[in-house]
């Protein structure tokens, strides 16, 4: 007789899928950051305020904000659910999870939040 399958639910495989995503789309993404932020004739493009102002409100200034917004929310997505498959490693009584997460959550939204207010400001 053939064995079922259950369902995946819970298991945290579809999280675990968003983590191998995400990192892969990041390391595109940090390495894009590094190419034009970094490697330009330019020395001091990128390292000052100025620079950085120059670029986020200039023309491709949009686009500048994109991948800035995209590289915050993926790193702080991949960090959160890097940070709760640990913590569901280690199997805490349900409080602690639930604490946990509500923490997690917490913190995500604060710097989320001060991220997006600090790349929207220019």
């Amino acid at each position: 007789m053939a064995q079922r399958y259950g369902s995946t639910g819970g298991s945290g495989a579809v999280g675990w899928l968003f983590q191998r995503i995400s990192g892969l789309v990041l390391v595109v993404l940090v390495i894009a950051h590094y190419i034009l932020m970094h490697l330009p004739a330019d020395p001091a493009r990128g390292h000052t305020f100025q620079a950085v102002y120059q670029a986020l409100t200039g023309p491709y200034g949009a686009w500048w904000k994109a991948l800035d917004l995209s590289m915050l929310t993926l790193a702080l997505w991949h960090g959160i659910n890097g940070t709760w498959a640990v913590v569901r490693d280690y199997a805490p009584k349900p409080f602690w999870q639930w604490t946990a997460l509500g923490g997690l959550v917490t913190l995500g939204l604060i710097f989320g939040a001060m991220g997006f207010a600090t790349i929207l400001s220019f």
